[in-house]
């Protein structure tokens, strides 16, 4: 079979190779792979930042966006059928006795740092024509939007950002959360901002590129506001949402700009919660205001928090999530995917510009 893969450590190996077809046990299924999805971590692990290669190989096949059709199903297995659609859950637990968030099902919040990711951390991911897994890693995708099967982990991770806000948010005895900022119009602003929309809140989508791009008007269509920091500032941004009386409840920031995360921070309002999602560079340094920004936080009751990965419940949120976005936006999610190449071509699907959102390689 073809498969997408990297030496992890060493940058800009990416390669297609011909790999065996993988054999399955009683207790695993075979999944046949129809599209897998580019992500900035894959690039980031083709640029040589992360990733690791299961044990006793030196290449790692990357990915972990996909949509798959089961093709053989292990005698054990009840949960799924021969032509079910499927996605897979990237995280899988650490497996050691004394992480309890794994023995949870929160294998996303694990304590030990041993847990093993598809196409990332020693689990041959899904840039290939087939893998195979076990079905609790497998979640099933509805016949209405199998075609957006990639979309279904950025929307978990989008679903668990909103969970943890409002577990934050249980702290006070009434919360009503107005306005929220999204930083960054990538697949994970774009779906964080149609989760926001369809909560309720008023939504400002910050980005650089100036509007009349395809980025905004996905966004427009959703009624949130989209904002370019070409032509306005977060600070000034801050300016008029305060102007009119309002506070800036929450910010997710999904930009990859340490900049983005500084400013943030910056301008996060009373009681106001800011969520982390994405990777930055962690060589670059900044000058800031701390006392100011520790006093701010003291004395308003601010919260910031990082997040990584999802668990199986945020991606059948996810699952309902989808269908619902498709109702109310039609098109939307469609206009998401703006490259789709063959194998041979997967190249194309790594390379970088705004104008890109999310590509596709389908087999």
């Amino acid at each position: 079979m073809k498969a997408i893969a990297v030496y992890p450590g060493k940058p800009n190996s990416l390669h297609l190779r011909d790999e065996p077809i993988p054999k399955i046990n009683d207790n695993e299924v075979l999944v046949r792979v129809y599209q897998a999805g580019v992500c900035r971590t894959d690039i980031e692990i083709n640029d040589g930042g992360y990733g690791e290669p299961p044990k006793d190989q030196d290449y790692l096949i990357l990915g972990h966006e996909s949509g798959g059709i089961v093709e053989k199903v292990g005698k054990n297995v009840k949960e799924l059928n021969i032509g079910d659609y499927v996605s897979r859950i990237v995280r899988r637990e650490c497996g050691l006795d004394k992480c309890i968030n794994c023995y949870n099902n929160e294998s996303d919040m694990c304590l030990t740092g041993n847990f093993t990711e598809s196409g990332i951390k020693q689990v041959h991911g899904t840039m290939a024509e087939y893998f195979k897994d076990r079905p609790q890693y497998l979640v099933k995708i509805p016949q209405q939007i199998t075609h957006l099967g990639i979309l279904l982990e950025p929307q978990s991770v989008v679903e668990k950002v909103l969970r943890q806000i409002y577990s934050i948010q249980s702290r006070f005895h009434a919360c009503d959360s107005e306005t929220a900022l999204v930083i960054g119009a990538g697949p994970i602003g774009l779906l964080q901002a149609m989760l926001l929309r369809e909560r309720g809140l008023n939504t400002y989508v910050i980005a650089r590129s100036e509007p009349g791009n395809l980025k905004s008007q996905i966004v427009e269509q959703t009624g949130a506001h989209y904002i370019s920091t070409k032509q306005t500032s977060l600070h000034d941004l801050k300016e008029i949402i305060t102007t009119k009386d309002k506070n800036i409840d929450m910010i997710v920031e999904a930009s990859g700009s340490y900049k983005m995360v500084a400013q943030s921070i910056e301008i996060l309002g009373t009681n106001g919660i800011l969520c982390l999602t994405s990777i930055t560079d962690g060589k670059e340094e900044l000058n800031m205001p701390v006392a100011q920004i520790n006093f701010d936080f003291v004395l308003e009751n601010k919260t910031m928090f990082g997040i990584v990965n999802a668990n199986s419940d945020d991606w059948d949120e996810a699952v309902k999530s989808l269908q619902g976005f498709r109702k109310r936006w039609p098109g939307a999610l469609e206009q998401m995917i703006t490259k789709k190449v063959k194998p041979e071509q997967y190249e194309q699907a790594f390379e970088k510009g705004s104008h890109v959102i999310k590509s596709v390689i389908e087999f």
